[in-house]
């Protein structure tokens, strides 16, 4: 008889533990973000993935075309990355990015010694092949349209083939001339700002990427561009976007700045105070305009960095950017874990981040090609 208790006992006690155990288990996998930090998003499956919108490519041509002209040793680390579809793919795959939006990176599509219509012919290319790595990986891989700066009517050409006979196109990327002008110039009418061009876009919804470039060659810096002076470049972009009222002026536009737009966020009231000063507009008038952008992410997400940008945005305009291949895959990994600490608490704000603030840019464009990969 107490043998008999003894074994119904036991079988209780199993029972009750393999119970408990499925309990704490399924508690843990629902509170996973409060509990075990969001590196476990991936693996549940239940959460959607990244949209990368800072994501660059080199189509062979161009890389070619770089390095026949002694560009190719001008990259973060006097090298230019090389890039296959096939290996971006695999690094999407590994930090849970569902889609990446492409671009060229500086210098762009207008070389040293180029015509504009040499620039043109080489932005077109560009685009085109773009479009076939859009098509041939729909859903995965998406293209900013490149555009040649100060080309008012060239690009006013390529901006219309682009968003309307190249579906695949998410958006603009403009580019100056290498190493005569910053990356937005004032309005005018050669200008890269000229109103005919924005009516153009902001009839069509565009959104329009703005990515550093190389300053002017006649600074002779010690320095290399990409550790300081990028960020300046996104930083005067914003300020004089909102100088010249273009942002007012052309509502339907969207804006995405690189790199959390330098040192905007962390500058923004006084670009806006002094903005009032040189101008007589009022100051809360101009942040209300710096705070219609959107940053990313991309070598961006210190943990110094990600408090102001995120003071001065919210989390409604930050939006995930990698910079592969021209960030070493190290580093994305180390920028993507340090964004993924600094949300673990917050689920609502990394879907936000991570894809549904893109979305929100983007609409039904995007939307729907990625609805056709699943």
């Amino acid at each position: 008889m107490y043998t008999i208790r003894y074994i119904l006992g036991a079988a209780l006690i199993i029972i009750l533990a393999v119970v408990w155990n499925y309990i704490t288990t399924s508690l843990s996998v629902r509170t996973f973000s409060r509990e075990l930090g969001l590196k476990n998003i991936a693996a549940t499956k239940t959460i959607v993935q990244k949209i990368d919108t800072h994501a660059h490519f080199l189509p062979p041509f161009y890389y070619d075309t770089l390095k026949r002209m002694g560009l190719d040793k001008e990259g973060p680390l006097n090298s230019m990355p090389k890039w296959n579809a096939k290996d971006h793919l695999a690094f999407m795959d590994k930090l849970g990015i569902e889609t990446a939006i492409l671009c060229i990176s500086s210098p762009g599509a207008r070389l040293p010694g180029h015509t504009l219509q040499e620039a043109g012919t080489l932005a077109r290319e560009v685009n085109n092949f773009g479009h076939m790595m859009a098509v041939t990986y729909l859903g995965r891989l998406q293209f900013f349209a490149s555009l040649v700066l100060p080309d008012v009517e060239g690009s006013i050409d390529e901006a219309i083939r682009a968003l309307d006979t190249l579906e695949a196109a998410e958006g603009i990327h403009p580019t100056p001339k290498r190493g005569h002008k910053y990356v937005v110039r004032q309005t005018r009418k050669s200008g890269s700002l000229s109103p005919k061009k924005m009516e153009v876009l902001n009839s069509r919804g565009a959104t329009i990427f703005v990515h550093p470039h190389s300053l002017p060659d006649t600074l002779n810096l010690e320095v290399p561009p990409f550790i300081v002076d990028f960020l300046l470049d996104t930083t005067r972009a914003a300020a004089t976007l909102v100088m010249n009222n273009v942002t007012a002026r052309f509502p339907n536009l969207k804006w995405i700045l690189g790199h959390s737009c330098g040192f905007m966020p962390f500058a923004g009231y006084r670009i806006g105070s002094a903005l009032s000063l040189v101008t007589g507009e009022s100051a809360e008038s101009f942040l209300r305009e710096l705070r219609r952008f959107y940053v990313d992410t991309a070598v961006s997400s210190s943990p110094s960095a990600l408090p102001s940008t995120i003071a001065f945005l919210t989390t409604e305009h930050l939006i995930f950017g990698s910079d592969y291949p021209f960030a070493p895959n190290m580093v994305i990994e180390r920028e993507t874990a340090q964004l993924d600490t600094f949300l673990k608490l917050e689920l609502d704000s990394w879907h936000q981040i991570n894809h549904r603030n893109v979305a929100r840019v983007f609409g039904s464009r995007l939307n729907n090609r990625r609805k056709k990969l699943r």
